[in-house]
């Protein structure tokens, strides 16, 4: 750990020795609460994609639990949500790591089980499960579907396969005992589709958008299973509520010195970038637009679909530009630094000429992780998952399949890549602000819209 987190870690530990001195244990409980309620403030201010793109460490989330499948007992003193999907391969593995720890220490651990359907081919899965809890057999149905994920995900991608999809269904119905009938009923029943539906908004509402999503006791602790198995046998050993509290705040504080720190590297390495102080002028003839073309203030932002910065860069700026509509335009330019990303330029600039430009935007960056695992697979199997969310905001799919396997827009994305590096732009994402370029520096930016705006 660096010294500014020791130092910060020990200010924090004299103040409390201070307040244990003088108060009564639970007057230094409520204390150390606002303290870390604080904290958990400021490390999103400086940390502006926490909570946005992903649940947010430090903050206690409550989810409704009333209908949730549970492994385990409702009085375990350690409890798990678990956000899942059915046809991700990370799922798998968390889950069954889970489900091991609640086996051995039934007393201790519980499993709530949550729907977040990232792959919409997995729709029909998510229902049987359902269907089958409505019989008292989900976790069998559960486990049925994880053991099958490979041939389920494969008979679920084409037309031609549907049939065998659902009749792999229904041969695993049969198989744990369900009532045939009634799980035909149920899988068609409105009640099931309507809380999935309710389950995405609240993962949603929670910044769930991968999975799995796993919270302990309420708390998020990242996506990786050793951290998450670590931290479940801690809570375990906890003496009490303070010693929780004091870990919650080190760990913050620890995140935020690395976070400057990797911050201050990274502008140290980054390459300077086009030159400030000089106005410059692009062609935004065919340059997608968010907001009111003839606004005041006009931002141009080269960008890479397949770029974390690029991804948060994109919040920053639609947050801003959605509190003055009329008054920011945002105009997307290509800069594909990730070759990989090629086709889903293509399937911006496409979704752009059917008037669907920003639905794909956000949508292909709210699933950047997936579409670059995608994309270093099989190429097919990549533009179909590009076909997907393209259905899911109405775009004429036929069209889109042509651009994809054409040139047509080959020349665009090459003249935007010339423009970009004419100007300077080495990296992703640039920002330009009526011309002038300030930097990578997300506050910065913001501050300097705010000036345009109020010239």
């Amino acid at each position: 750990m660096g010294k500014g987190f020791n130092f910060l870690s020990l200010m924090v530990i004299l103040v409390a020795g201070v307040l244990l001195s003088g108060c009564k244990e639970s007057k230094v409980e409520k204390r150390l609460e606002e303290i870390n309620s604080k904290l958990s403030e400021l490390e999103s201010l400086l940390m502006p994609g926490m909570g946005k793109y992903q649940p947010q460490f430090g903050k206690e989330y409550k989810f409704d639990l009333k209908s949730a499948p549970l492994l385990g007992k409702k009085n375990a003193p350690v409890k798990f949500v678990i956000w899942s999907d059915f046809q991700c391969p990370y799922c798998k593995r968390m889950g069954a790591m889970l489900e091991d720890m609640v086996k051995l220490n039934q007393d201790k651990f519980a499993l709530y089980y949550k729907n977040r359907v990232v792959h919409p081919n997995a729709q029909l899965e998510h229902l049987s499960a359902l269907a089958a809890q409505e019989q008292g057999k989900f976790w069998e149905m559960h486990d049925l579907l994880f053991e099958n994920q490979g041939m389920l995900v494969q008979l679920s991608r084409t037309e031609e396969t549907q049939e065998q999809y659902k009749e792999k269904i229904m041969e695993f119905a049969k198989q744990i005992g369900l009532n045939l009938d009634k799980f035909q009923k149920d899988l068609e029943d409105p009640k099931l589709q309507a809380r999935l539906a309710e389950e995405m908004v609240e993962a949603e509402q929670a910044s769930v958008y991968s999975t799995p999503g796993v919270f302990i006791n309420g708390y998020f602790y990242g996506y990786q299973p050793e951290l998450i198995k670590e931290k479940a046998y801690k809570m375990l050993e906890k003496k009490d509520k303070l010693e929780s509290t004091f870990e919650e705040i080190e760990t913050k504080l620890d995140r935020m010195i690395k976070f400057a720190e990797q911050r201050k590297k990274r502008a140290e390495e980054r390459p300077g970038g086009p030159e400030q102080g000089k106005k410059y002028e692009f062609d935004l003839s065919k340059a997608p637009v968010i907001g009111n073309p003839n606004a005041k203030v006009k931002i141009v932002v080269f960008t890479d679909f397949q770029c974390p910065f690029c991804e948060r860069m994109a919040g920053v700026l639609e947050e801003i530009q959605k509190e003055h509509p009329n008054d920011i335009a945002i105009h997307i330019k290509n800069f594909v630094v990730h070759p990989s990303a090629q086709l889903e330029h293509i399937a911006g600039m496409s979704a752009n000429s059917q008037g669907r430009f920003k639905e794909m935007h956000d949508l292909l960056f709210s699933k950047r992780k997936e579409m670059i695992e995608a994309s270093q697979g099989d190429p097919k199997a990549y533009q179909d998952k590009i076909l997907e969310l393209a259905k899911q905001i109405g775009l004429n799919t036929n069209q889109l399949k042509k651009d994809l396997e054409s040139e047509k827009y080959k020349e665009l994305l090459e003249a935007d890549g010339k423009e970009a590096r004419s100007a300077g732009v080495s990296g992703t994402p640039s920002v330009f602000i009526n011309g002038y370029f300030y930097g990578f520096d997300p506050e910065v930016i913001k501050s300097k819209i705010k000036e345009e705006l109020n010239k």
